[in-house]
């Protein structure tokens, strides 16, 4: 019997260290994703793989902490993050949300991608190896329960993103760009002054 509980926990012990050697696989090559720029298309389908909707935009990130998030298609939407603070601007409807960037961003996997933070990394499990990887939350109520990131090199080149609805989100990368300079003022916005603003950061 002592045999079979020794067993046992040398199998729990191995696996916890592929995990951890896959995490680390992931961390290393992010963390030489020190810039990224590319353009996507998007399709979303639900539960049931019914086309809901299709997109195109622009993905912009940079270490650390800085992510610009535009769609120009089907309607022009802007998510910017500096680190500190999320706007996500409504063009059609002319309405900025605001956001703490701590509060939101970070409990979400989309935080690893530009984060080299332990306590962050230790939230999610992490499987995969050299070009593909999956990311799951450990909180059961995380809204995203995975995302799934595939590579080129260094280079994104896919994205999938399932929702605790089951709605799944594909982006296809395209025109990309990695590790080349971008400018600060990608990652910072002016709220027009015609605009409808919604604060939710904590006073």
């Amino acid at each position: 019997m002592k045999y079979l509980l020794l067993s046992v926990a040398l199998c729990g012990i191995s696996s916890f260290q592929v995990l951890a050697d896959q995490a680390a696989a992931l961390q290393n090559k992010l963390a030489r994703l020190t810039s990224f720029q590319s353009s996507f298309n998007q399709t979303v389908v639900d539960a049931n793989k019914k086309l809901i909707q299709q997109g195109e935009g622009m993905l912009s990130l940079k270490q650390p902490s800085l992510f610009r998030f535009e769609t120009q298609t089907p309607e022009p939407n802007l998510f910017i993050g500096d680190g500190t603070t999320l706007w996500f601007y409504a063009e059609v409807l002319d309405q900025v949300s605001i956001y703490d960037a701590k509060e939101q961003v970070q409990k979400t996997p989309f935080v690893l991608l530009t984060s080299h933070d332990p306590k962050l990394w230790a939230q999610y499990q992490v499987t995969g190896q050299n070009e593909q990887f999956d990311i799951v939350p450990k909180d059961p109520n995380n809204a995203v329960k995975k995302l799934s990131l595939k590579f080129s090199g260094l280079a994104l080149s896919q994205m999938t993103v399932l929702d605790s609805n089951g709605q799944q989100s594909d982006f296809e990368f395209t025109l990309v760009q990695y590790n080349t300079p971008l400018a600060q003022e990608l990652f910072q916005f002016s709220i027009p002054a015609t605009a409808e603003v919604d604060d939710q950061r904590k006073k």
